[in-house]
């Protein structure tokens, strides 16, 4: 299920959540791997994580392989 008309599909918002999830969970540890925990910027690795979360949902527009079209396209 590719483009704009996704976005009326539960499936498709469950899946893309997912993703985005575990995609805000990695870029969060990553960015807290890089200092200790005192010396974190926690302002700029709010706006990474945030920006990560978006443009994995963007990313999802694309087209959600977890998703089969037939299915996506009936629901």
């Amino acid at each position: 299920m590719k483009g704009i008309k996704c976005i009326t599909n539960k499936e498709w918002w469950i899946a893309a959540l997912t993703r985005a999830l575990k995609t805000v969970a990695q870029v969060g540890l990553g960015a807290l791997a890089t200092d200790t925990i005192w010396g974190v910027d926690w302002k700029a690795v709010g706006g990474i994580v945030v920006m990560a979360g978006l443009l994995s949902l963007l990313t999802s527009l694309a087209g959600i392989p977890e998703i089969n079209e037939s299915e996506a396209n009936n629901g």
